[in-house]
């Protein structure tokens, strides 16, 4: 599957969950997906949104200390996050 293919299925809320799945981990690996790629894996729910969450972390250097009742998958959590650092970069 190619990014742009991963773009159009994670937007089409019809596709199938295992073309989501596959999709949020095409995005989730690429160095060429955008964070907003991410936040709509994240609004997917379910392995989706691990993936991209998992992504995230990484990318983005988010402190996440292995508890699994601290790793966040939502989306406006999420969102909320990257704009407070924006924020705090500016």
């Amino acid at each position: 599957m190619t990014l742009d293919e991963a773009r159009k299925i994670i937007r089409d809320r019809s596709a199938s969950y295992p073309l989501h799945v596959e999709a949020a981990a095409v995005l989730a690996s690429s160095k060429q997906s955008e964070i907003g790629d991410l936040i709509r894996c994240l609004r997917l729910g379910g392995l989706p949104a691990e993936t991209a969450a998992t992504s995230l972390y990484t990318r983005t250097g988010r402190p996440y200390n292995g508890n699994i009742a601290e790793f966040s998958t939502d989306a406006e959590e999420w969102s909320r996050y990257l704009a407070r650092q924006l924020e705090v970069a500016n």
